[in-house]
């Protein structure tokens, strides 16, 4: 089915690289959060007076519910292309409100629908901004992936340790309120930029629902890669959402049994510590490899970075141990934490070119990762909660390295892909 829209391509924008600059530069502010607020679980672990499995499912409702935002977001996205600044700059306000509300919770049943509200407005940034950012350089596709992941990755490395040096003077619920007002600020300033940089009227078509179905059920259909590659990202998202969740858990927990007396603010020290850790790497490996996936395809550089991954978790798996070895492990496994998102999301956004699917395609890829990596906090909570003896929480490492065997499994089902077959990028 012939696309009927008439519109503006933004990458016939005269300004299409200080757009895509600033859409990579929101994506660091919108990932404040994603580790920051792993930083303060464990006081909120306390005060909530939290189990396993009560804390895997606020780890559920924040994947859930972001994905399921997401994947409508795609869609309507893609319905209505116009006004993506306000979209954008919208989805980094609500997502500053959303955990204000976290910040004033009273009881656990407020906590899980402002986490929703928070984490839902949140992503939808991606099926805007990935969207973007695909059609602006659709030979380049994975190397702009990695690009916008790495910015994320930065502002999950600077968070977490500020969160953790200023939970020593002020309580986790005011961490969360200065979070609102800076997300505030940067809401307005990224609305004025980017309409000043004539984003808003890069298309102002609109496609009915019927046609929007159309389109994306013909894709379906025809494209055979679609499902592995979905089962890829869904398995390997599996491991990722229960390691980075319980592992402020298993941080915490390995200190007090060094240490019974050792305080919350170091304890969230420590934890911020280790989040950077994992975050720094991520920042200049992934657009690496990026660029090495657009040049020889996805399959290749993705079933490395499998492999590379199953490394440090394996090594884990027998040394759950705080301490330098440790530390070093955790590192090694940032190095490739979203290598393999970036390359399914270039993937996907491969067989949505040309077809006005990019939001679509995007926000598919969030609901899958959602329908997989809501549950899986759950089932690693259960984990927990049945082991006695130890570090319970030390049962993620296994845990993660089995589902990165099965997401290498789906990976070799994968055909090739990318590489060659990107069109050159238009001139800018």
């Amino acid at each position: 089915m012939a696309s009927e829209i008439a519109a503006a391509p933004v990458a016939a924008l005269p300004k299409r690289k200080r757009i895509a600059g600033v859409i990579v530069t929101g994506h660091a502010f919108q990932h404040m959060y994603a580790d920051g607020f792993l930083v303060l679980l464990p006081s909120i672990y306390d005060a909530f007076g939290l189990s396993g499995v009560s804390a895997g499912v606020l780890s559920a409702v924040r994947q859930g519910s972001a994905g399921l935002l997401t994947m409508g977001g795609g869609f309507v996205v893609d319905m209505f292309s116009g006004r993506r600044g306000l979209l954008l700059s919208g989805s980094l306000f609500l997502m500053g409100f959303g955990y204000l509300l976290v910040g004033a919770a009273p009881n656990y049943a407020f906590l899980l629908l402002a986490l929703t509200l928070g984490s839902a407005t949140g992503s939808f940034w991606h099926p805007v901004g990935l969207g973007l950012l695909s059609m602006t350089f659709p030979a380049n596709r994975a190397f702009v992936m990695s690009l916008h992941r790495s910015a994320g990755s930065l502002g999950e490395t600077v968070t977490p340790l500020f969160v953790g040096l200023v939970l020593a003077v002020i309580t986790w619920r005011e961490v969360l309120l200065g979070g609102f007002v800076l997300m505030t600020v940067v809401s307005i300033v990224l609305y004025v930029v980017l309409a000043r940089l004539g984003l808003q009227q890069a298309s102002t078509a609109t496609r009915g629902v019927r046609q929007q179905l159309g389109e994306l059920g013909h894709l379906l259909r025809t494209e055979t890669a679609l499902r592995p590659l979905l089962l890829v990202s869904g398995l390997r998202g599996m491991a990722d959402r229960a390691f980075i969740f319980f592992l402020p858990l298993f941080i915490a927990e390995g200190l007090r049994e060094m240490d019974g007396d050792v305080t919350t603010a170091r304890i969230a020290f420590v934890v911020g510590y280790h989040l950077v850790v994992f975050s720094v790497l991520g920042i200049f490996v992934p657009p690496v490899l990026g660029a090495l996936a657009d040049r020889i395809g996805r399959k290749p550089v993705m079933i490395g970075v499998l492999i590379g991954s199953m490394v440090p978790l394996g090594l884990l798996s027998v040394y759950p141990s705080v301490g330098v070895g440790f530390t070093v492990l955790i590192a090694l496994l940032g190095m490739f934490r979203f290598a393999v998102a970036n390359l399914t999301q270039a993937g996907a956004l491969d067989l949505a070119e040309g077809k006005h699917l990019e939001g679509s395609m995007v926000g598919l890829l969030w609901g899958n990762n959602a329908l997989f990596g809501s549950l899986s906090p759950v089932i690693a909570g259960i984990l927990v909660d049945r082991l006695s003896g130890g570090n319970a929480f030390a049962v993620i490492f296994p845990y993660s390295l089995a589902m990165n065997v099965l997401a290498l499994v789906a990976a070799f089902w994968l055909p090739s892909m990318g590489g060659r077959r990107a069109r050159p990028a238009a001139s800018s």
